[in-house]
């Protein structure tokens, strides 16, 4: 940090002042500058500063928003798709049962047919 040897001088870096490019003499009257001076340059200089961070922090919001926004999304995505993999798991229990008893049908037609093969030989 710079050596600041008159109050008026850290009051200009503190407020960002000599920063932004603005000199003091175009702001206050020629002179030692008045206590009430001295108040409305650091009064403009903390509005602009407040502004500046506010901006900031409803750009920030938005992002924010953003955010929540794609979180909500994909927490609905992985809902819609545990609910597709509950269906699928239902499916795949019936389509299951199905061939359990598909293979009991194909197991009896084959025992009777070959009761009736027996037979047809046992005939002739």
């Amino acid at each position: 940090m710079e050596q600041y040897t008159t109050p008026v001088a850290l009051l200009w870096w503190l407020t960002g002042l000599e920063v932004s490019g603005e000199a003091p003499g175009a702001l206050l009257s020629a002179g030692e500058p008045s206590q009430a001076e001295l108040l409305a340059v650091i009064q403009g200089s903390l509005e602009g500063k407040i502004e500046t961070v506010a901006v900031e922090v409803n750009l920030l919001r938005a992002d924010l928003r953003k955010a929540l926004d794609k979180e909500k999304v994909a927490e609905g995505s992985i809902a819609e798709l545990q609910s597709e993999v509950g269906t699928l798991r239902s499916q795949v229990a019936q389509a299951t049962s199905t061939v359990g008893r598909l293979e009991v049908l194909l197991y009896v037609k084959v025992v009777t047919v070959r009761a009736l093969n027996a037979f047809e030989c046992g005939m002739k």
